[in-house]
């Protein structure tokens, strides 16, 4: 393991104990803008939200890749399967039914905001899976469904991540270009080792989509060329 992701797992690990275990507050901050629409105003709430949207504008998502809790336990579930049975090339969804389902998690995010909007509640919180870990919003359905896509995400990496998660959205309107960005150089010889290794199931050596990458940077680990690199966008 390289030191990229050392320093990855031990921001994972952090955030996980912090959020989930001593504050018990919800790292999933699409809450915040649920809260917003309820209540009107959070205060410090809206300034984290404000903290996370710039950090995306310059880093990506990060925050999916760094922070996440949801993200860290549907990662341990397909590494897992990696190790169980010693897997060189993660599984794919059929191209075109995972260019079609990417979509999906904006009309969860579009919903929610309805929902929320209409019914004057958490929409999204009352079935998240992470609510059930941090006592806020759980309920047996959130816990059914943090059952189901660790299920999942056993078999497809970060399938939630991928398809479900609102937050994911509301993040990759705001990393479609960010200011530092993952991609090829002149040292690619197009091997597509790093596609083999991308939970997110981007095309890197064809059309690194940054909307998609998580910067987990599980591709610049597997690359035995340095043919990525994450810097200033030209």
């Amino acid at each position: 393991m390289d030191k990229i992701q050392i320093l990855r797992k031990i921001s994972q690990i952090f955030f996980f104990i912090y959020f989930v275990f001593l504050t018990s507050f919800c790292l999933c901050f699409f809450g915040i803008i649920e809260k917003f629409i309820l209540k009107g105003s959070v205060g410090q709430l809206i300034v984290k939200l404000i903290i996370i949207v710039v950090l995306t504008l310059l880093l990506g998502r990060v925050f999916c890749g760094w922070m996440c809790p949801l993200g860290f336990l549907f990662e341990l579930f397909y590494k897992l399967r990696v190790k169980i049975f010693k897997i060189k090339k993660l599984p794919k969804v059929d191209e075109k039914i995972h260019n079609k389902l990417i979509y999906l998690r904006y009309v969860v995010l579009i919903l929610s905001l309805i929902l929320t909007y209409y019914l004057s509640t958490y929409a999204f919180c009352q079935v998240c899976p992470i609510g059930f870990l941090t006592n806020l919003y759980g309920t047996v359905i959130s816990f059914i469904i943090l059952i189901i896509f660790l299920i999942i995400s056993f078999f497809i990496p970060m399938a939630f991540c991928r398809y479900f998660c609102p937050l994911g959205a509301f993040l990759s309107i705001f990393s479609i270009k960010p200011l530092f960005q993952l991609k090829t150089n002149n040292k690619c010889v197009k091997c597509k080792l790093c596609e083999f290794k991308c939970p997110m199931q981007i095309k890197i050596t064809e059309n690194l989509d940054q909307k998609e990458c998580v910067r987990c940077f599980e591709c610049k680990s597997a690359c035995k060329k340095g043919g990525l690199s994450f810097s200033y966008k030209n």
